[in-house]
């Protein structure tokens, strides 16, 4: 059946155009449309409450598959290891202790029961956590660095090669400078040129809500 994965899309911020992207390209997605535990992205803990003896996959829907994506998907995983995606974002600068993103997630649910647990004991109080403590800002964040420091007490952190993942920002490949600063941080040869990405990359990761400009369209078929 292979493995299965799950995705959280709440509210109107994004429309159905993104389960239809996600669908078409990666199969057996689980779709979790309710605020059952907390607030929007709080909801991608809820498949660690699963009582199954597989992995699953978590990813954002923010996103783009390109070359061997799925390489991300069936990445191996052993019992008492937690799977991630390093993260990026300028708010790493300010907390470098934190290296864990949301955009993919991979592990054994029964693993995980002890942080869905300890979440919704006192979902209010983990939501406003990290935006009061300055690790982050509101309105509604802070669910990777509650993971994070939830898995590092237990379990194995483990990252899938930083190769295959990478932000994009909308209309990127029409500002040079901009362009330039990302094939500089990328941590291989070279992210985006001459109109195409590395083959190392499987994921983009879209920063805020985007259009679908000329890339978007045609990495994600919109």
């Amino acid at each position: 059946m292979g493995t299965r994965v799950y995705a959280v899309r709440t509210g109107d911020k994004y429309g159905p155009e993104y389960e239809r992207y996600i669908d078409s390209k990666i199969p057996n997605v689980t779709w979790i449309r309710e605020e059952t535990i907390g607030k929007h992205q709080w909801n991608k803990l809820v498949p660690m409450s699963l009582d199954i003896d597989e992995p699953v996959c978590v990813i954002d829907i923010d996103v783009a598959f390109i070359n061997d994506y799925m390489d991300m998907i069936n990445y191996p995983i052993e019992r008492g290891e937690f799977i991630a995606a390093q993260s990026w974002w300028p708010e790493s600068e300010e907390s470098p202790d934190y290296k864990l993103q949301g955009g993919f997630q991979k592990y054994y649910p029964k693993d995980c029961r002890y942080i869905y647990d300890k979440f919704v004991s006192n979902s209010e109080y983990w939501m406003e956590y990290y935006i009061k403590n300055g690790t982050t800002h509101g309105p509604v964040n802070g669910e990777q660095y509650f993971v994070e420091d939830c898995v590092r007490n237990n379990l194995d952190l483990k990252f899938i090669p930083a190769e295959w993942i990478t932000r994009w920002e909308d209309l990127l490949e029409y500002n040079p400078e901009l362009l330039a600063k990302f094939n500089t941080e990328y941590p291989g040869d070279w992210l985006y040129l001459g109109g195409e990405f590395n083959p190392d990359v499987r994921l983009l990761h879209f920063q805020g809500l985007h259009k679908p400009h000329s890339i978007i369209r045609e990495v994600r078929g919109w």
